[in-house]
């Protein structure tokens, strides 16, 4: 073969070559090149639209009393939670993603009364004053409990977000305009929200709330200096990301966060509507609970 002949085929298999390249990475490149994250429809006044019924299938249960708890989460009711190696073998899987170890990192004098509570609360213990007693008792819930707890409903309007529960009546109304917060004086168990949008993730940082919530149903207490720092963040139309770092300088020795997911619920039940629930205050369960005269 000629050093021309050699040279013309030697030039036509590069060319070759450079196709194949080419056409390998431009299909290789081609979804990402293409593909978009998942963007959500707006609301009349700009805000990403995330409104209708939420909840997560993530039950937590504590380990010494089978309280609802989120330090560990298991199955429960037939509904999938943690990694499913996890539940397969039967092991707790915790919602904390900070600290590493999964605990809530209490004081030393907040583990106490923890363990106090379920000492008092428990099967064959006796409550010595209301603060002994669930809160759901009383028709409390609070936060960040009720966002794991049940099911809720978000309703957006031109500058708000509007989260409500049907248990126990729960609500939050979220401005979103940067207004002033209430006075450090004025405490509500479910605290006063200001909320901003970060693209696609809803940040709401709460205050101003009370002490007379539990992050479960066994004592796991703070007090009223906690504050939440929440985020929603859009994965697609029928998930959020739920994330809520824990700050109580009095109850912790440092903030913690927790995080799971949420999925849209009831979107294929047609008619589906918040009802009242009669939850009243002043339960009459407290006078045999409590003997009557310990109430306080």
């Amino acid at each position: 073969m000629s050093k021309k002949c050699l040279g013309t085929v030697v030039a036509i298999m590069a060319g070759v070559a450079l196709i194949l390249v080419t056409s390998v990475s431009v299909s290789g490149q081609g979804p990402r090149a293409t593909a978009t994250a998942w963007e959500p429809s707006r609301t009349p006044d700009g805000q990403p639209n995330i409104q209708g019924f939420w909840g997560t299938d993530e039950y937590a249960g504590s380990l010494e009393t089978g309280f609802r708890d989120p330090v560990t989460v298991k199955l429960q009711g037939g509904r999938r939670v943690g990694s499913p190696a996890a539940v397969a073998a039967g092991k707790p899987v915790s919602m904390i993603v900070d600290p590493p170890d999964g605990k809530i990192p209490y004081q030393a004098w907040a583990e106490t009364r923890r363990q106090e509570i379920r000492s008092r609360y428990g099967a064959t213990g006796k409550p010595e004053t209301a603060r002994d007693v669930g809160p759901e008792l009383s028709c409390t819930i609070g936060l960040p409990r009720i966002v794991y707890f049940a099911d809720f409903q978000v309703v957006q309007t031109p500058g708000y977000v509007i989260m409500s529960w049907e248990r126990t009546r729960e609500y939050r109304v979220i401005p979103l305009d940067g207004r002033p917060r209430l006075s450090p004086n004025v405490k509500l168990h479910m605290g006063d929200a200001r909320g901003s949008w970060e693209g696609n993730t809803l940040v709401v940082n709460t205050t101003n709330i009370n002490d007379w919530g539990w992050f479960d149903g066994g004592g796991t207490i703070h007090t009223d200096a906690m504050s939440l720092l929440e985020r929603f963040t859009i994965v697609d139309a029928n998930t959020l990301k739920y994330q809520v770092t824990v700050t109580d300088p009095k109850t912790f020795t440092r903030p913690w966060t927790m995080a799971f997911t949420l999925e849209r619920a009831h979107a294929g039940e047609e008619g589906y509507e918040l009802l009242e629930l009669a939850c009243a205050e002043g339960e009459r369960a407290l006078v045999p609970l409590l003997g009557g005269e310990r109430q306080r």
